[in-house]
């Protein structure tokens, strides 16, 4: 998702003033909904209009779930483990495809004409008794799976924790609004309940919290979303009851966060002004 100053407001690119983010896209002549989707997975402003070149973690994916093993202590199966349970759990909330558990970028959703899926060619053509060849020339549909951060990140970011509470997804889901809100489960068996309020006009209120203490509220809209400045999180730590400082303790633990300040920091960047 992109925050709330991204695509509501001005924003400036190497001094020139846009009136959103996707004016910008345009006069880079690039298509705004690919630059818009980049911000939301991650990306800085500047990588996303493609002025400089997007940077790539330097070790490669085997290298990171080994060191991050290493510093929890913990089998890095374990780590491919926790990655695999969170894709699909966060896939299924977010009513994105579940059938690519893969963290690979060329994945693909493959959809016939009576309307079946497959997660690749390889399956489609073995469901369906048809060589590959055959099946590219008929009315197959493909697709390629977005990814986000959460699926391949080792700790869960803040962006992510805001992915939860703002997708435009969820616009999708029958029962947002229910009474009780729903738990989603991050790592480490941590439970986040989010509760949804519906302020009309294709806007609503997200409000995250754990054993009861809510920690943050996201007003999420059509123009983008922020968090809300009075949110428990941007609170001075000292001033915390016991039972607050316990429920943040939990979001770091079920983000797998080491540094709690820099992991509140990330936060600031998306509170409302």
């Amino acid at each position: 998702m992109t925050s709330y100053e991204s695509n509501s407001k001005q924003v400036e690119v190497q001094g020139q003033l846009y009136d959103s983010l996707s004016a910008a896209a345009r006069a880079f002549g690039l298509n705004s909904d690919k630059v818009l989707e980049r911000v939301r997975c991650g990306w800085n402003i500047y990588e996303a209009l493609e002025i400089v070149e997007r940077k790539l973690p330097t070790m490669n994916y085997q290298n990171r779930i080994e060191q991050f093993a290493a510093q929890e202590g913990i089998k890095a199966s374990s780590v491919g483990k926790r990655l695999s349970l969170r894709r699909r759990r966060i896939r299924e909330w977010l009513n994105l495809p579940g059938l690519s558990p893969t963290r690979h970028s060329n994945a693909l959703i493959v959809t016939d004409s009576e309307g079946r899926t497959f997660t690749s060619l390889k399956e489609a053509s073995a469901e369906k008794g048809m060589h590959r060849s055959t099946l590219k020339s008929g009315s197959l549909k493909l697709v390629k799976v977005k990814k986000y951060a959460f699926e391949s990140e080792m700790a869960i970011s803040a962006e992510s924790i805001l992915l939860l509470c703002a997708h435009p997804n969820l616009g999708l889901k029958d029962n947002l609004f229910y009474s009780n809100g729903h738990f989603i489960l991050l790592d480490n068996q941590v439970r986040l309940h989010l509760f949804f309020r519906n302020t009309g006009d294709n806007e609503y209120i997200a409000f995250a919290s754990i054993d009861g203490v809510t920690l943050f509220s996201v007003k999420c809209s059509a123009n983008g979303y922020g968090i809300s400045t009075s949110s428990t999180l941007f609170r001075d730590t000292a001033l915390l009851k016991p039972h607050e400082k316990s429920a943040l303790h939990y979001l770091i633990r079920g983000c797998v966060k080491q540094n709690s300040e820099m992991f509140l920091s990330d936060f600031v960047k998306y509170k409302m002004p």
